[in-house]
């Protein structure tokens, strides 16, 4: 069941911090709360995707398939990080699974909804997409470390 967003709180949450208040009463509307228990599956790798998720509070595992057929933890989000950002960006499959860890209270926003802020709050999307940006470059400099090690 979705529930109405509290703002209290955002400011601490990476999308978020950048925002000015009247930014951010802008930008919420365009969200939705709701909480997933333990084990669901939020996307499976290969499927379109159409949504961002927010973690205002617990966790998600993201995992990948290996050659061997077997899943790969490739990390676990916490409160305050996000998922799901390149669906809103382009139309290709989900990269990965995403599976909530623990029961958790997600902040959803739909690629619709995204259209809207960047229609609506051009400048505010601009924010949001370099968010989008700048975390995208350090999970991919932190996925090149990983192979390094390999």
């Amino acid at each position: 069941m979705a529930a109405p967003i509290d703002m209290e709180g955002l400011k601490s949450m990476a999308l978020f911090k950048d925002l000015t208040p009247p930014e951010l009463a802008n930008m919420v509307p365009l969200f939705f709360e709701k909480t997933y228990g333990k084990n669901s599956t939020l996307f499976v790798e290969g499927m379109t995707g159409e949504i961002l998720y927010v973690i205002k509070k617990g966790s998600v595992q993201i995992t990948k398939k290996t050659a061997n057929n077997q899943e790969a933890v490739l990390a676990t989000l916490r409160e305050g990080e996000f998922l799901g950002e390149m669906s809103l960006i382009d139309n290709r499959p989900r990269t990965a699974t995403a599976r909530v860890a623990e029961e958790s209270q997600l902040l959803v926003m739909t690629k619709k909804a995204f259209g809207t802020l960047m229609e609506k709050y051009p400048d505010i999307a601009l924010k949001v997409l370099l968010v989008f940006l700048r975390i995208a470059n350090e999970r991919l400099r932190k996925a090149n470390e990983s192979i390094k090690q390999v």
